[in-house]
C-alpha cells in the first residue's frame, strides 16, 4: 500500500509539471516560469555534455579550415548542434586529441598524418616542431610563439612556415655573429581561441623557460573567445580562469545556463572578454620578466575592417605588450590566388609564408635582443619581402610598422634560465 502511495504520488507530480509545461509564461506566473526554464536549461546541458564526452568539437566559426579537416571526418561537415554552430568528431583523429579543460582539444604528442599532401608531425610537447630539449641549452635565446592555424602552418609543410623561415634564418645570422643559438618553439595550435591558446602556453610553453614570447593574432580574433566561452560555460568550465573570471563577474552570468543565453549577455562584452585576456597574458610574461610581443598578421584574401582593427591594435597596446607589430597589410596589392592555399581559403601558401617572414625579419629587428643579432650597423634582411613597387596600405591601415614602447628587459640569450 505504502509503494502504491509513492507511486501515486509521483505521477500527481509529474502531471503536475507536463500541466506547467503547457501554460504560457505569462499566465503561469513567475515561480513555475523559473522553474520551466532550470529545467530546460539543466536538460540541455547535459545532453551537450554528453555530445562532449563521445568526442564533438566545434568547427572554427571564421570561414576556412577546422579541426575536424584533421580529424579526417568531412561526411560531417554538413551536421549542426543546439546553438547552431557545425560540429565533428575527433574520437579517431589522427592528430587531434579530446583534453577535459579550456582548451578542449589539442595536437597529440609525437604523431604524424599526411592531409592534401602536407605531412603534420608533433613531437613530444605536442607541437607541431621539430624535437626541442625542455631544459634549454646553455648559449641559446629561445623564443616560444603563441597563435592559431596560420601559425601552425596550416596548408604547408613546417619547414615553409613564416615561424620555421625567420628561425633558420636568426639562428644562421647569429652563429655568424659569434651569437647566441636561436630557437623558436611553435606553440601555435589551430582552432584555439586567443584565451585558448594561452592556457595551452602555460601547459607547454613555459616549461621550455623562452626568453622572449611572440603572439601571433589575426582580425579574427575578435570576438572568438566569447564564441567559445558560451560552450565552455555550459559544461561548467572556464569559471576560475584567470583569463575570464574579471568579465565573468562583471556580467553576472552564472552555472547552468544554456549556450544560447550566455551568448546574449556575453556578445556584447567580446572586446571586454579579450582585452582580459591580453592583459592576463602580460602579466603572466612581466612577472617571470620575459617580454611579449604582440604581432597581428593578414589573412589572405579577407579585407581588413577598418573599424575593427583599430580596436584590436588599441586594445594590445592599452595590455601593455613590449611591442605591438602590424603587418595587415602585407598582401595589398597582391592576387590572393597565389597567395593562399587553395580558393577561398584565408591560410597563406608557401609564397604568402615567404613574405610575412620577410617582413617581419624586418620589423622585428628592430627588438632590442634580435637587434644585437645583427651587430652594430642594420643590415639588410636577406628573405624575401615584398616588391617596392607594391602599393601602400589601405583605408584604416596602420602599415608595416612596430607600435609602442621599447622593451625594458636586458638581453639574456647566452644565461640558461
Amino acid at each position: 500500500m505504502v509503494g502504491d502511495e509513492v507511486i501515486r504520488r509521483e505521477l500527481v507530480a509529474i502531471l503536475a509539471i507536463l500541466a506547467c509545461g503547457l501554460v504560457p509564461d505569462r499566465l503561469c506566473g513567475a515561480g513555475p516560469a523559473r522553474l520551466r526554464a532550470s529545467l530546460r536549461s539543466n536538460l540541455f546541458n547535459r545532453a551537450d555534455a554528453s555530445r562532449i564526452e563521445r568526442g564533438y568539437y566545434e568547427q572554427l566559426l571564421d570561414a576556412g579550415r577546422r579541426l575536424d579537416d584533421l580529424a579526417d571526418l568531412p561526411a560531417l561537415r554538413g551536421r549542426s548542434r543546439p546553438g547552431g554552430v557545425g560540429s565533428a568528431r575527433v574520437d579517431s583523429a589522427p592528430l587531434v586529441v579530446r583534453v577535459d579543460d579550456l582548451r578542449e582539444v589539442v595536437l597529440k604528442r609525437e604523431d604524424a598524418v599526411t592531409k592534401g599532401g602536407v605531412h603534420w608531425q608533433t613531437n613530444a610537447q605536442g607541437m607541431r616542431d621539430r624535437p626541442y630539449a625542455i631544459a634549454k641549452p646553455a648559449g641559446t635565446f629561445r623564443i616560444a610563439m603563441v597563435g592559431d592555424s596560420i601559425g601552425a602552418g596550416w596548408g604547408v609543410n613546417v619547414e615553409e612556415r613564416f615561424e620555421s623561415i625567420l628561425e633558420r634564418a636568426w639562428d644562421a645570422r647569429s652563429r655568424r655573429r659569434g651569437g647566441p643559438a636561436i630557437e623558436i618553439v611553435n606553440c601555435a595550435v589551430p582552432g584555439h581561441s586567443p584565451g585558448q591558446r594561452w592556457y595551452h602556453f602555460l601547459q607547454v610553453g613555459w616549461p621550455m623557460r623562452p626568453d622572449l614570447v611572440i603572439c601571433e593574432a589575426t582580425e579574427a580574433d575578435i570576438g572568438w573567445d566569447e564564441r567559445r566561452l558560451r560552450y565552455l560555460l555550459a559544461r561548467g568550465q572556464a569559471w576560475d580562469s584567470p583569463l575570464y573570471r574579471e568579465v565573468l563577474a562583471a556580467a553576472r552570468v552564472e552555472p547552468h545556463w544554456n549556450p544560447e543565453r550566455y551568448k546574449r549577455v556575453l556578445q556584447p562584452r567580446h572586446d571586454e572578454i579579450l582585452a582580459g585576456v591580453y592583459r592576463t597574458m602580460v602579466a603572466d610574461c612581466q612577472a617571470r620578466g620575459v617580454p611579449i610581443v604582440w604581432m597581428l598578421i593578414p589573412r589572405v584574401g579577407r579585407p581588413s575592417d577598418p573599424a575593427g582593427h583599430s580596436r584590436l591594435v588599441a586594445q594590445a597596446r592599452s595590455a601593455g605588450f613590449s611591442r605591438v607589430v602590424d603587418v595587415t597589410d602585407a598582401y595589398d596589392g597582391l592576387d590572393p590566388a597565389g597567395l593562399a592555399v587553395e580558393p577561398d581559403d584565408f591560410h597563406p601558401n608557401a609564397v604568402g609564408h615567404a613574405r610575412l617572414a620577410g617582413r617581419l625579419d624586418e620589423l622585428l629587428a628592430a627588438l632590442p635582443e634580435l637587434g644585437l643579432l645583427r651587430g652594430p650597423g642594420r643590415e639588410r634582411s636577406d628573405l624575401p619581402v615584398a616588391d617596392a613597387t607594391r602599393p601602400g596600405p589601405g583605408p584604416g591601415r596602420t602599415g608595416h610598422r612596430v607600435i609602442g614602447q621599447a622593451i625594458p628587459w636586458a638581453f639574456r640569450g647566452a644565461e640558461p634560465r
